[in-house]
């Protein structure tokens, strides 16, 4: 793991950004969450965190609601291929190993997906797992994380974005 600060993006996270940059609309606490991803993928852009994600994300992002046309092929590949935004983690035996230690051995109780997801990020050391799956936050699930030593969190209650990235940019949108 680098010197900067780790966060691993959830699949989920990539589809809201999709779906807002498409047009979709998105519940009022996801469109806030979005403007932090962004922010999150520009500081990583800008060389100041390191955000993560299995390349399991990539056949995760399929579509944008129903949406499937070729903007939002490209919105994705952009995304997740370019290497600027996230690093691409390719699973191993061990992380799949730990994927399924988190139910022999924690308890926790997610799909092999998610389970993928939780054992990259583990391994990675990041500090937090980025999600807005409701599913995946269980309090049990957010406990034991926490005890392993990564919070597992909305992107709007990220403790990793530099303070620069916290500032709205008032004058965007306004007509000169």
């Amino acid at each position: 793991m680098p010197d900067k600060r780790g966060i691993y993006l959830d699949s989920c996270c990539f589809i809201d950004m999709v779906k807002e940059n498409v047009g979709q609309a998105l519940e009022t606490d996801r469109v806030k969450d979005v403007w932090y991803l962004k922010q999150l993928t520009q500081a990583c852009r800008d060389g100041e965190i390191e955000t993560f994600t299995s390349v399991l994300t990539i056949a995760e992002c399929t579509h944008a609601g129903d949406d499937i046309s070729q903007g939002v092929k490209d919105r994705f590949n952009d995304l997740l291929m370019s290497g600027q935004y996230v690093r691409l983690i390719q699973p191993t035996p061990f992380i799949a190993m730990d994927a399924r230690d988190l139910r022999w051995k924690h308890s926790v109780s997610v799909g092999g997906a998610d389970g993928l997801h939780i054992a990259s990020a583990l391994d990675l050391k990041c500090e937090e797992f980025v999600t807005t799956d409701t599913r995946m936050k269980k309090a049990s699930a957010m406990a034991v994380l926490s005890a392993l030593g990564m919070r597992m969190i909305r992107p709007s209650e990220t403790h990793c974005l530099p303070a620069k990235y916290l500032q709205e940019d008032l004058l965007k949108g306004m007509d000169s």
